[in-house]
């Protein structure tokens, strides 16, 4: 046993015997010509909202200090409740429209924002700058095709260690993030492009355990993950997690594969295998099959929230408008919820502490900034 792998004790990872039934399992025709994945809030329930955001206001507290009962929804909580319920239980997203985000100012839509999403589960730290509502904007980052690991283009990293994808204005590949539900909430559209697109990890799941059940029993095991310098205090750089794994008779997935190719960077760790690799090229190119994903463009007002253990993420590239009062702009929150589905051990080693989320490492303060923190130049 060598020193990466001490302390694990895998025993064998067996694919189930027939494709999983959950409800967060679909394709995009059974979604693509119906609107009931979206709900738009009417007048008594942005009523709420105003309401609510009056209170907070008149208690004099920040988005940090507010919690669900500084933030009473009379009206529209019975309907949040249901949301969160098809958010962790039913297909696993949900479009919430009309949020009224063009008669507040900046700092008022990050309470309104922070508001709904204490009503849905907790926010958690997003990066290692310690941002607990992130800005996805274009703050100018951009990939490298040239890493020296790997010239091709499938290996894409970017120049600073603190830049991530979503601070670009860049294709972003499918992916999870570091929490139970993630949110966006579109404060301004794009000029062009910038479709959001997600895919159930589920109906992809059972159509490798029916093509290929061989490549599904590899993905049922841990393969190494680059924590991109972002390390929880007494962690190693990198972890270990199952793209697919059941616990307590629940699939979870998991993937990253920008971060699962860049563990090379590691002498000590063993290179993806040819099994591995053709296992993960088959997740690509499922979830870029237009049959299992689904596309939206999100308008100002809306938020999506999304299960991150069954569903998958991504984004297309995306033109701004010349004026930069109109860039492109979503704030988005990762939030936990602890009633929500089992999760294997890997993912509480992932985080550490015992967490079910977020990116913590040592010495970092949570914040909310009102406005996007520029890039560390390179």
């Amino acid at each position: 046993m060598n020193s990466v792998s001490a302390g694990y004790c895998d025993d064998e990872l067996r694919i189930p015997e027939h494709p999983v039934d959950d409800p967060a399992c679909w394709k995009s025709a059974d979604l693509q010509h119906t609107t009931e994945w979206q709900y738009r809030l009417n007048r008594a329930e942005v009523a709420d909202l105003d309401a609510a955001l009056a209170l907070v206001r008149a208690k004099g507290l920040a988005a940090m200090q507010v919690t669900r009962a500084d933030f009473p929804l009379p009206v529209l909580g019975a309907r949040l409740a249901e949301i969160r319920r098809e958010v962790l239980d039913g297909r696993g997203f949900v479009l919430v429209r009309g949020v009224p985000v063009e008669r507040y100012s900046r700092e008022d839509a990050t309470l309104v924002y922070w508001g709904i999403g204490v009503h849905i589960g907790f926010p958690v730290c997003q990066n290692a700058r310690g941002e607990m509502i992130g800005h996805v904007l274009d703050l100018g980052a951009r990939s490298a095709v040239s890493n020296p690991l790997d010239s091709s283009a499938e290996r894409k990293i970017f120049l600073h260690p603190t830049h991530r994808s979503y601070m670009s204005n860049e294709r972003l590949s499918y992916h999870s993030d570091f929490a139970d539900v993630i949110g966006l909430f579109c404060l301004s559209p794009a000029k062009s492009g910038g479709e959001s697109k997600i895919v159930s990890s589920i109906a992809v799941h059972n159509e490798i355990h029916r093509r290929r059940p061989d490549l599904l029993q590899i993905l049922y095991q841990p393969v190494w993950v680059d924590r991109r310098g972002e390390i929880p205090a007494g962690a190693r750089p990198y972890y270990r997690m199952p793209i697919f794994s059941i616990t307590a008779g629940r699939l979870t997935a998991y993937y990253a594969g920008g971060h699962m190719k860049t563990t090379a960077q590691y002498k000590e760790l063993p290179p993806l295998n040819a099994g591995q690799k053709e296992a993960m090229k088959l997740v690509d190119d499922l979830v870029n099959d237009p049959e299992f994903h689904l596309s939206m463009i999100m308008e100002r007002g809306d938020i999506q929230f999304i299960n991150n253990h069954t569903v998958l993420h991504s984004r297309t590239a995306y033109e701004d408008f010349d004026d930069p009062a109109l860039k492109r702009h979503l704030l988005r929150l990762w939030l936990v919820t602890p009633a929500g589905r089992p999760l294997p051990h890997w993912h509480y080693e992932r985080y550490g502490a015992g967490r079910r989320g977020g990116i913590y490492v040592p010495g970092v303060v949570e914040t909310i900034s009102i406005e996007p923190i520029p890039l560390e130049p390179d």
